[in-house]
């Protein structure tokens, strides 16, 4: 028989297709067993077994002592959600089963007596997949509903849920990668007032380095909706970013646990500090991050509860001291319990006589540096060993550099070299160790190890040399005189002309065009300045040119510096189009210079003119006519005249050359084609109200009866002379004409004529 909480799971499954409210009733009825708090925290793993192959792990931990039968049991397998690492939108899903559980019994403590009614149960869950993380990465997640109501330090936990996630990185950073993981699974319970040590680091497979850090722990799931599958019945998977739990205060990220001192994480090492001062059940949460050539590649996360209970010791090794001293002597102070002697070592490799017996000793180091410390304590029952790391800080130096002058602009990374601290401030308000100056002024970082602190300045200034150089000059005819240095009365300021004797004065004569560097140098910086003379220069559009008949020519003003053009028939484009006889210019200007030129363009054009092609009918007779007082005329039938008579169909050109030399030809073709004949019939008589056809058959572009009838044919009745005009496709026309004669005493006849005519008898 199932377990009542998955009977009571696959119930709401099949009502839900029937209606919604009873299924709000059924998740009521049942959400006992289905909420029940059973969860204390989760890891998820994932390690790569080949291409776009990858063994993906997640360990739960179970309340084994006061989680509910039935909600541990519904749990036998996960549902995991996967989500695009960019868009994080959902994609699919799949399942694992879990192991049999591991019961931790791991105690922190030497000499504590073992504690009753705490039961943690390590659940693990392990599928290979097949999984193509593309460019964007791939997010997988576990969402489970709820927390156990008895935790301390975050708000309404009976309706808290969590999310276990991991990222698998795309392409983009990374092509073959596994996650890190945790070395220690955590205690199942620790000791209220009671120092803790605990050894949180992790291993990396791929020699990637690690940090380690807290974090804010996720929620996920809800009281309707405890285990989604991302269907209507049991809830839609929450999408990244996942939501946070909310901190009841005091508590905080920083403040997971409370305690003195507050519990923390050593960012190197992993190690995991507290002395919690309150009994209760907190959630906490590990971050360790995975650095590949100095870039973040990925990040594995510890959501785990703390059963923090009153323990009975038959000693305590404990003391407390500054995690950063800002003094060379330290004081420590003794919070051992039970203890009758001590050991103390202060860790101190410099020599061997950093030992004593005395119950709050101090002890002088001698400087900076990290000492792990030491005390045990004993009693005639048993002894406990407690440890910690101190760093002495009593002189905290670094150096930003040399104050710095510079021409153009402050453009400088100021590191302070200092990676350990705590804290980096700037006087700008940034933090970090290094920072980004762009502005002349005071620069002030102040380096905090806990409450030591240590400042460095440094002034960056902006001091460019100022001067007066002579601007770019042009000349109308001839380059003279002198360009001239001012340095503002700087006397700092120094030049170097680029000549060949590397004259240091002030001014320069000059009597040629060109460009004229010049180094100008102060106590900072050298920079490099120049001077451009130049003539002005002429336009070339002329003089003169004869050309024969119709022309089109483009001329160029020139390509000059800064110049501006006029044309004489007002076009001010660099580029003008001439086509006409006569004189022409340009006028080019240059600041305060002037130039021009002028083009006269002599065009005798030969009025050379026979006409377009022509078409006659029957026959024809032209005189075609060509200009006169020409040197020379050749027609292409032979003819050398002026003008010749034509009267057969054919082409006819002339090629005629005047007096200036310029010839010229032209051509005509003219057509000559018959006229159209036609026969439309004979003069007749017809009977009183009979009908003839009269008209052609043939094919003509136009038909015109002088009756207004159009077509090729008509039909007649009436007395009277009857003429069909028709065009052809040339333009010639032919006409016919039939006299129609009507005979109103005579009677049809039944003779049938093909030529349509009914004659009268």
């Amino acid at each position: 028989m199932q377990p009542f909480a998955l009977q009571s799971e696959l119930t709401i499954v099949n009502v839900l297709k029937k209606t919604h409210l009873l299924v709000f009733i059924l998740i009521l009825i049942f959400s006992s067993d289905l909420l029940a708090t059973h969860i204390v925290g989760g890891d998820f793993y994932y390690r790569q077994v080949g291409t776009n192959r990858y063994e993906i792990t997640m360990k739960l931990y179970i309340d084994c002592e006061n989680g509910q039968p039935g909600a541990i049991s519904s749990d036998a397998e996960a549902i995991i959600s996967i989500f695009d690492g960019a868009s994080n939108s959902y994609e699919s899903k799949f399942t694992m089963n879990r192991t049999s559980p591991t019961r931790l019994n791991k105690l922190q403590y030497k000499c504590v007596i073992p504690e009753q009614g705490v039961c943690v149960d390590q659940y693990v869950y392990v599928k290979t997949i097949t999984l193509d993380p593309g460019v964007n990465g791939k997010i997988l997640s576990f969402q489970r509903c709820c927390r156990n109501n008895s935790i301390n330090n975050i708000i309404s936990p009976e309706s808290t849920g969590s999310t276990y996630w991991v990222k698998i990185p795309g392409t983009k950073l990374v092509t073959f990668d596994n996650s890190p993981q945790f070395k220690e699974l955590p205690p199942n319970y620790i000791c209220v007032n009671a120092p803790l040590i605990f050894d949180h680091s992790a291993t990396d497979s791929d020699g990637d380095s690690l940090s380690y850090e807290l974090y804010h722990p996720y929620t996920g799931a809800t009281k309707e909706n405890p285990r989604p599958d991302n269907t209507w019945g049991n809830g839609m998977f929450d999408a990244p970013p996942f939501s946070t739990i909310m901190w009841k205060n005091p508590y905080s990220t920083n403040n997971q646990l409370g305690g003195n001192p507050l519990m923390e994480i050593d960012a190197i090492t992993g190690l995991l500090t507290a002395t919690p001062t309150v009994e209760g059940q907190f959630v906490i949460g590990i971050k360790v991050k995975e650095y590949r050539k100095g870039v973040l590649i990925g990040e594995t996360l510890r959501d785990y509860q703390f059963n923090v209970r009153p323990c009975k010791f038959d000693i305590i090794s404990s003391f407390t001291a500054p995690i950063y001293a800002c003094s060379d002597t330290v004081k420590f102070t003794n919070r051992s319990y039970k203890a009758t002697d001590y050991t103390w070592n202060f860790g101190d490799p410099t020599t061997t006589s950093d030992t004593s017996n005395l119950t709050e000793p101090f002890y002088v180091y001698p400087g900076n540096g990290a000492y792990t410390v030491t005390l045990t304590a004993r009693n005639s029952v048993c002894e406990d060993v407690y440890y910690t790391t101190i760093k002495v800080k009593s002189k905290i130096e670094f150096d930003l550099g040399p104050n710095d002058t510079t021409c153009f602009k402050v453009d400088k990374f100021l590191i302070t070299n200092v990676f350990d601290a705590t804290k980096t401030q700037w006087n700008t308000g940034e933090f970090g160790p290094y920072i980004k100056a762009t502005k002349p002024g005071q620069y002030i970082a102040t380096v905090f190890y806990g409450t030591c602190f240590g400042k460095d300045t440094v002034e960056l200034a902006l001091d460019p040399p100022t001067y007066y150089l002579t601007s770019d000059s042009i000349y109308c005819d001839s380059v003279s005189g002198s360009i001239t240095l001012n340095p503002m009365g700087r006397t700092d300021i120094k030049c170097k002309w680029n000549n060949s004797a590397k004259d240091t004065f002030y001014t320069y004569n000059v009597s040629q065009p060109g460009i004229y560097p010049v180094e100008i140098t102060n106590k900072w910086c050298t920079i490099k300045d120049s001077i451009e003379l130049w003539l002005s220069s002429k336009p070339q559009i002329g003089p003169y040119l004869f050309v024969c008949n119709e022309f089109e020519n483009q001329y160029d003003g020139g390509d000059f510096r800064d110049a501006t053009y006029l044309w004489s028939d007002g076009s001010t484009n660099r580029f003008n189009t001439i086509n006409k006889a006569g004189k022409h210019w340009v006028r080019v200007t240059q600041r305060n210079c002037i130039n021009s030129d002028t083009i006269l363009i002599e065009n005798p054009i030969i009025p050379l003119e026979l006409g377009n092609d022509r078409h006659y009918c029957d026959s024809f007779s032209l005189l075609l006519e060509s200009p006169p007082n020409m040197r020379s005329y050749l027609w292409n039938t032979g003819e050398t005249s002026q003008n010749i008579l034509v009267r057969d169909k054919g082409k006819y050109s002339v090629f005629v050359i005047d007096t200036n030399g310029c010839d010229r030809s032209d051509s005509l073709y003219i057509d000559v084609t018959e006229s159209p004949s036609i026969d439309i019939g004979n003069d007749t008589t017809i009977c009183y109200r009979s009908v003839v056809n009269i008209g052609v058959n043939e094919l003509f572009s136009n038909y015109q009866w002088n009756n207004g009838e159009r077509t090729s044919r008509i039909l007649v009745q009436n007395h009277g002379t009857y003429k069909l005009t028709v065009t052809d496709k040339m333009g010639c026309y032919g006409t016919d004409s039939v006299n129609i004669t009507v005979d109103p005493n005579a009677l049809p006849n039944e003779l049938f004529f093909p030529n349509a005519f009914l004659l009268c008898a």
